[in-house]
């Protein structure tokens, strides 16, 4: 809501607590801890906690339960004009890296096969949503959002919204045709889940951002946490 921008700020906690999607896009986050980089940098941090979708984790993140996160670049965006909450984009996570998986029982070969079928989106405020929307029209196709047993036309593409671990799963059970999301779930539906590989996001938008570090604004901001934040962002690169 609104009100989240103006909440009441929480005492500085010098501990770095992570919260993250199990997507290749929180390796850098993972690694940092997991290696001891944060502790070279003299830092502190707990044990990264693992989240199964981007709700709660973003729930979490604005409850400041966490300090340290990686979000879908349009989540921030739209967190900070659209709900006024005061987060800060401090890093980019990685360009590229995530495909539109398909069903090979679909018999999908190309975009305009698509039609009439139904298609998962990490999130609505995803760049895969973007891309899987550009695909779609391209194809010219039309993205839709309705019931998963509402009648199709045959140039209508269905979108909804899954978790990435949940993705393989539905498409190996025949509850969708396709996904669009980051690594590993590509891999593992084209290796567990029945599934092909049909575009590489980055075929289709070259260079385009995925996930992205964000701080809350106090903690990337204020000056006398300028080298606390820049040590952590030492030990991310």
């Amino acid at each position: 809501s609104a009100q989240q921008g103006t909440r009441k700020k929480k005492p500085f906690d010098p501990v770095i607590k992570i919260g993250y999607i199990p997507i290749t896009d929180a390796a850098t986050l993972l690694v940092a801890h997991e290696l001891g980089f944060f502790k070279r940098e003299g830092l502190e941090s707990e044990p990264p906690t693992l989240i199964r979708g981007w709700s709660p984790l973003v729930e979490a993140f604005s409850a400041q339960r966490f300090n340290l996160t990686h979000l879908l670049i349009p989540l921030p965006i739209y967190m900070r004009y659209y709900n006024k909450f005061p987060i800060k984009i401090t890093a980019w996570n990685h360009t590229n890296g995530s495909a539109l998986v398909v069903s090979k029982k679909s018999g999908i070969m190309a975009p305009h096969e698509l039609g009439g079928k139904q298609l998962a989106v990490p999130y609505w405020y995803s760049i895969h949503n973007i891309i899987a929307q550009r695909i779609v029209r391209n194809a010219g196709l039309t993205p839709v959002i309705r019931p998963q047993d509402a009648k199709l036309a045959p140039n209508e593409v269905n979108f909804l919204v899954l978790n990435p671990p949940d993705m393989p799963p539905a498409l190996a059970a025949g509850q969708i045709d396709a996904y669009i999301v980051a690594e590993p779930f590509n891999a593992l539906g084209e290796l567990k889940a029945g599934g092909r590989i049909l575009r590489f996001t980055g075929d289709v938008w070259k260079g385009h951002p995925c996930c992205v570090v964000v701080m809350h604004e106090d903690d990337a901001m204020d000056p006398a946490r300028a080298e606390w934040a820049q040590a952590i962002h030492r030990a991310i690169v």
